[in-house]
């Protein structure tokens, strides 16, 4: 039997009734009824939700504590409260921040739900008084601004304390038998969350579009860059609250497919329409770049201070301190760029035309299938061949441009992966993202390098110690030896990437048949 059974309560059934009905057990004991409240916590993209976890602050009058259901059966995990919760990292050290961070990574602990819970403890006791099983009944009610918002569920839980299971197997077995009662297949999360207006899994950031290949070209790309648009739209108040890095990295991503959609998919909607657009959304990805910058570095050296276990971390302090104010500017001034007119009518403008069904370019007539294979073969094309004319010694700007050409050829593949076969797809994007990855951490080293060059004359010239100084030498160091080590990496797997092998698998599954 699980550790936990939950019953709907179907008839009039209270307190009494279920201890008249597991008096036949032995000993039973009726608490005093109480009213908790529990805010539901799950990341912005559901990552807990979408793990099978449950993630609940329950608040009894001045008493806190953190409810946590992992996937599978049995009853939450209670946990004393103490403090707020924001991250993970937040958690009590144990096997919950272990789980909870597994799922959340990076992602703010976000409330998305709350219920008010009435609720009456029944146990069941041996002859010492010793309790046995618990049966709390419980009136839960979906709440929204402090206000009951949804309809309320009478359910009834059975949970035998550890080393009692076969008396909590009997116990569900008596009430069953003798009260009006059903399996409960309610969700007290998701009504939470559907009565605050959102519902479980209304948010990830994959290109999600269901495509057919013979559909028209120009009616495709408009749904692919609609939903771009709502991605990027969804992360905008996250962003400028700065409620975690990801939403800005979302924002980012959404706003770089884009301009690839409008880049590689040319001839497919009217130019003349969207030729205005290419120049906001490049003034967009600029406006992210400084705090995006500072925000991937400053996660590096935290996680360089944690793989050292804190050894020499403070004398980087001076550096993290600079990086921190840096970013705030950098943030300011990006939530400024968000706020401004100039964004709103990028936003109105661009969702009223990709809402208009308006003849597409020389390509928009043609099938999707056609003329998304065709821009993917001529992707991977431009991508083998820079990298193939590239050498270890190759100048930044050259490996930069070729990590662009990595990334046009991922989103397309991405864009359109419901046309294809998708265990070949997510083959080939897996094998482009370690490429990737390498040209990706190369380029990050390079500009820390760069930073923490720049900023060691400031440091100094206000007075650093010789620590600062000592520890910020020894940091340009690392990164100039991971950028060699990056570079070794990238061509290695470039080179299996780039080979007649990989380019005749991604012809096959695009359909494509030679010629450009």
């Amino acid at each position: 039997m699980p550790a936990s059974l939950c019953f709907a309560i179907a008839g009039p059934v209270g307190p009494q009734e279920v201890a008249a009905s597991l008096a036949a057990l032995g000993p039973v004991a009726v608490d005093e009824a109480r009213r908790v409240i529990r805010r539901h916590l799950d990341t912005f993209d559901w990552a807990l939700w979408r793990s099978g976890g449950r993630l609940t602050v329950e608040r009894d009058g001045n008493r806190r504590r953190l409810l946590w259901q992992p996937a599978g059966d049995g009853p939450p995990r209670a946990f004393r409260l103490t403090g707020e919760v924001r991250f993970a990292a937040d958690l009590p050290a144990g096997t919950l921040r272990r789980e909870v961070a597994a799922a959340a990574g990076r992602r703010a602990l976000l409330p998305v739900g709350e219920t008010a819970v009435q609720r009456t403890l029944v146990r069941v006791l041996d002859r010492e008084g010793k309790t046995l099983v618990r049966v709390p009944i419980e009136d839960v009610q979906p709440m929204r601004g402090g206000a009951p918002a949804g309809p309320e569920r009478r359910r009834l839980l059975v949970e035998p304390l550890t080393g009692y299971a076969r008396a909590g197997h009997r116990a569900a077995d008596v009430l069953a038998a003798t009260l009006v009662l059903a399996v409960d297949g309610g969700d007290e999360l998701a009504d939470a969350v559907v009565a605050a207006g959102r519902v479980p899994g209304d948010y990830s950031s994959k290109v999600a579009v269901r495509l057919t290949p013979g559909e028209p070209a120009e009616r495709a790309v408009r749904r692919v860059l609609a939903r771009l648009l709502r991605t990027l739209v969804a992360n905008v108040e996250g962003t400028v609250q700065d409620l975690d890095t990801e939403f800005l990295h979302d924002l980012r991503v959404a706003t770089r497919r884009t301009r690839t959609c409008l880049g590689q998919l040319e001839g497919v909607l009217p130019a003349e329409r969207v030729a205005p657009f290419a120049g906001e959304f490049r003034w967009l990805g600029d406006a992210t770049t400084p705090c995006r910058d500072l925000d991937v570095f400053l996660l590096d050296l935290d996680a360089r201070r944690v793989s050292r276990q804190g050894a020499g971390g403070a004398a980087l302090d001076p550096l993290v301190a600079r990086l921190q104010a840096d970013r705030e500017t950098a943030r300011a001034e990006l939530a400024a760029a968000l706020a401004s007119e100039r964004f709103h009518a990028l936003v109105r403008r661009w969702g009223r035309l990709l809402g208009r069904r308006a003849p597409g370019g020389e390509d928009g007539s043609r099938p999707i299938g056609a003329v998304a294979g065709e821009r993917v073969v001529r992707a991977y094309r431009r991508l083998a061949r820079h990298g193939l004319a590239l050498g270890p010694g190759a100048p930044v700007a050259a490996m930069h441009r070729l990590r662009i050409d990595g990334k046009k050829l991922r989103y397309l593949l991405e864009f359109f992966a419901s046309l294809w076969d998708a265990e070949e797809t997510a083959a080939l994007v897996r094998e482009l993202k370690l490429v990737q990855d390498a040209l990706g951490d190369y380029h990050d080293a390079w500009l820390q390098r760069e930073l923490v060059v720049g900023l060691g004359d400031e440091i100094l010239a206000a007075g650093g110690r010789a620590a600062a100084l000592l520890a910020m030498g020894e940091l340009a160091a690392d990164l100039e030896r991971r950028q060699r080590a990056r570079v070794e990496t990238f061509f290695a797997r470039f080179e299996t990437f780039a080979g007649a092998p990989t380019r005749a698998r991604l012809e096959r599954l695009v359909g494509h048949r030679g010629g450009e």
